[in-house]
């Protein structure tokens, strides 16, 4: 598995993002007019222009609608002027719904207004995003509780799986996760990818909501498709906070992985902890054991590190490849000179005869060759029999 692989969760509200179809006809200047009144609150404004027979559902440059942007703007009581003269509380605001881009901008009055005059409360755009998620995704509390209160379907799915508690928790949002879970959202729901809220939490990276999740019973030791958990992505994302509130209650499945994820971000304060709960000094990560990811990150504390705790300089992966190698390969001149001195040995090869050197010159690392170079002539001067080997 990759790190790229570990961040795909997406669910985004968009209100008046830009999108790819052709431009809308330039709107009259009575829409224009009656959009400035919506955004404005002019009531008096919005119901002469409804007496004048403007057009109420013309979309702007904006490809919303008068609608649409008192939603935008929190403007109820023009919301509830506009439904009354007929304005379409389902027409579509540059891909989602009025309701939509009011939960998102937290308006709770516009919230009410729009629900009030016949909005589905769990209408979906597109992507299958809802008023809630969109609430969730932008930490709206009281948006959240309102729509709860019409009726909102707590545990929806968007079109990848995630519910707004995923959103909440994804976001680091903790106000929002609280009304969820005050709401009796569903801990144990996944998306597509076997994600969880708390694996969400953890990508997040706040501890506090990891905290409110775990205090509603989500189960720290669930797994998504690809094997990993909660712990595994906060390791992974460099959130050490959320790893201590997952230690503290008690999760130690993933350490290993975990432990190797720490070692490539040369976390080395989380690598002490993962040991301490158990983790195994000899795990690996696609192959490459602790001290290859801490060489391949430039970690030269990391390296120490491991070695203090007993692995060998020289230790190699499944394909021969050494820690010297991949310093070497990188071009990490202060780390082959480490690796040198606690008796990285250069003339080693891996399983396709590559060596330090080899790699040190495909890489046109010149400074690390005049290092091995002059490792290999001290070398020679203290052993005569080495320069025959």
């Amino acid at each position: 598995m990759t790190l790229g692989a570990l961040l795909t969760i997406a669910l985004v509200a968009r209100c008046g993002a830009a999108q790819t179809t052709a431009p809308p006809e330039p709107a009259s200047e009575a829409t224009v007019q009656l959009q400035m009144a919506a955004m404005n609150g002019d009531l008096a404004r919005v119901r002469a222009a409804i007496t004048a027979k403007t057009p109420l559902d013309a979309p702007g440059d904006s490809r919303m609608t008068a609608l649409g942007i008192a939603a935008l703007y929190g403007r109820a009581e023009v919301i509830r002027a506009l439904a009354a003269g007929g304005a379409n509380v389902a027409a579509d605001q540059d891909g989602e719904s009025a309701l939509t881009v009011a939960a998102h901008e937290g308006h709770t009055d516009a919230v009410n207004a729009l629900v009030a005059a016949g909005a589905n409360v769990n209408a979906k755009d597109k992507d299958g995003i809802t008023p809630l998620m969109s609430a969730a995704s932008s930490n709206r509390a009281g948006a959240i509780r309102a729509l709860l209160a019409k009726g909102a379907n707590i545990n929806e799915a968007n079109n990848d799986g995630a519910t707004a508690l995923v959103a909440a928790a994804y976001g680091g949002h903790a106000q929002a996760t609280d009304a969820l879970l005050a709401g009796g959202a569903d801990t144990a729901l996944r998306d597509r990818a076997g994600r969880t809220a708390l694996m969400a939490s953890a990508l997040g990276g706040n501890e506090a909501v990891a905290a409110l999740l775990l205090d509603k019973k989500a189960d720290p030791q669930l797994e998504d498709e690809s094997g990993m958990n909660a712990l595994v992505y906060a390791a992974s994302t460099g959130h050490d906070e959320v790893v201590a509130v997952l230690q503290k209650a008690g999760v130690t499945k993933g350490g290993d992985l975990a432990l190797a994820f720490a070692m490539r971000g040369c976390r080395l304060p989380l690598a002490n902890a993962l040991l301490a709960a158990g983790a195994n000094l000899k795990t690996d990560l696609n192959g490459d054991h602790l001290l290859l990811l801490a060489a391949g990150a430039n970690c030269t504390a990391g390296v120490e590190f491991l070695l203090s705790k007993g692995l060998a300089v020289n230790l190699a992966n499944d394909e021969g490849m050494t820690a010297l190698m991949r310093a070497s390969g990188e071009g990490f001149a202060d780390m082959v000179e480490l690796l040198l001195a606690k008796g990285g040995d250069m003339e080693l090869k891996n399983k396709l005869d590559q060596s330090a050197w080899l790699f040190a010159a495909m890489g046109n690392h010149t400074d690390v060759v005049e290092l091995l170079r002059a490792a290999r002539e001290a070398r020679e001067k203290t052993d005569p029999a080495a320069a025959q080997r």
